[in-house]
């Protein structure tokens, strides 16, 4: 007896097209997934969907989408002759032109410009500035093409439209683009990833938030009131300041962050030479991390916030000087101070780090003596052991670790 075939599933329904019926705002927003370029071919299904490109929320444009394969395959170079798809991207730029002079059609939140090409004579970034131009988002993000670890240090712009005011830039090790044009000047958040940063905006006026993630800082760093004088909050991760001393003076900051920033000069890990020193009136919470062993030791350490109110401080080992200054004695509430000591990580002892500790606390208790501070503190501070394995496959090493709980000392003194 032959097998019974099983029926083909069918999807219940009428058969009706239910999405063109939906509202316009929600069909832009679902059209919105798409690249532009798709979103502009949608326009040609029906009536309904004539300037649903008008009304996107979103713009994603892959600039390498507008380079011809064979060209782009055997050339590896879309800065080459014949390369880029002139007609193809001077269409996309008259959808977007015919779009800002349509006064019906909704503004564009948001641009997403992926494969950027940062290259001596390319044409691309001449089609990539006009295209953030008729934009005219209020969110941008730049993603550049990568071109190696070490590509060419070319110098480039991204010229912000009048209604920027989020802008992020993933460079691919390039340099940080210089930021001009109208929208710079209203700009308030700013995030660079991979990106080194030889020179500093002269003036970004409205920035109030900067995030810096996997960064090299080429240039003195040191965030003050010349060039973003309403800074509120910055943010440092897994970045590398290729200078002796980080200078943080900002009269309006109010929250920072650093997360295994080295400060040095130069790749020696074995002598202390960051300088790292804090004066921010407003500042209300600070917190610096370290991964064992990520960053080399800092040489010095100095904070001066009258109106700190947390504090985490986790493994960033200083070898000199650690003067600490939050105004009123007790002003930090909560928050911790941590260390850890590996066996098989090159890192401080752990008396040393209890030492650090201790200087931290007794800048935060100006008023009591030593050994109050350490009476003070010892039953909130907890050594914890245990193993972590090692680099060698199987391989456990003893670790260490000491925490102090600040808002638990902070109540015991009830300060």
């Amino acid at each position: 007896m032959a097998p019974r075939k099983r029926p083909c599933w069918v999807a219940p329904g009428d058969g009706a097209d239910h999405i063109t019926s939906l509202p316009l705002e929600l069909r832009a927003q679902i059209a919105a997934f798409l690249p532009f370029w798709q979103v502009v071919q949608l326009s040609v299904l029906s009536r309904p969907w004539r300037h649903i490109h008008h009304h996107a929320p979103v713009v994603k444009i892959y600039l390498d989408d507008f380079i011809h394969p064979n060209d782009y395959v055997f050339a590896m170079d879309p800065s080459l002759p014949g390369a880029v798809d002139e007609g193809a991207i001077l269409g996309l730029r008259l959808a977007l032109s015919r779009r800002a002079q349509d006064a019906c059609a909704s503004k564009v939140d948001a641009l997403f410009l992926h494969d950027y090409t940062v290259a001596a004579g390319s044409r691309m970034p001449r089609h990539a500035g006009r295209i953030i131009a008729l934009a005219n988002a209020r969110w941008i993000r730049v993603a550049v093409a990568h071109a190696g670890l070490n590509p060419a240090r070319v110098s480039w712009a991204l010229d912000l439209p009048p209604a920027a005011r989020h802008l992020q830039v993933f460079g691919e090790y390039h340099l940080a683009p210089a930021i001009a044009g109208p929208g710079g000047a209203a700009l308030l958040e700013l995030f660079l990833n991979k990106v080194s940063i030889t020179e500093w905006p002269p003036c970004l006026p409205s920035l109030r938030s900067l995030t810096l993630d996997d960064v090299a800082v080429e240039a003195a760093f040191a965030p003050a009131e010349a060039w973003c004088p309403l800074l509120e909050h910055l943010a440092v991760f897994s970045s590398r300041i290729e200078q002796a001393r980080v200078n943080i003076r900002l009269p309006l900051l109010k929250t920072l962050e650093m997360e295994d920033v080295s400060v040095r000069p130069h790749d020696d890990f074995l002598e202390p030479f960051g300088e790292v020193a804090i004066d921010a009136p407003e500042l209300e919470e600070l917190e610096l991390r370290s991964t064992t062993g990520a960053t080399a030791v800092y040489r010095s350490f100095t904070l001066r916030a009258p109106r700190l109110r947390q504090l985490g401080y986790h493994n960033q080992f200083v070898a000199g000087e650690v003067d600490i200054d939050v105004g009123r004695p007790g002003s930090v509430r909560s928050g911790s101070i941590s260390f850890e000591s590996n066996a098989e990580i090159m890192c401080p002892e752990m008396k040393l780090c209890r030492m650090q500790m201790m200087r931290m606390l007794e800048g935060l208790l100006p008023e009591l003596s030593p050994e109050d501070v350490a009476n003070a503190a010892r039953p909130h501070m907890k050594l914890d052991k245990y193993s972590v394995e090692g680099f060698e496959v199987g391989e456990m090493i003893p670790e260490e670790k000491l925490t102090c709980n600040l808002s638990a000392v902070m109540s015991s003194l009830k300060v």
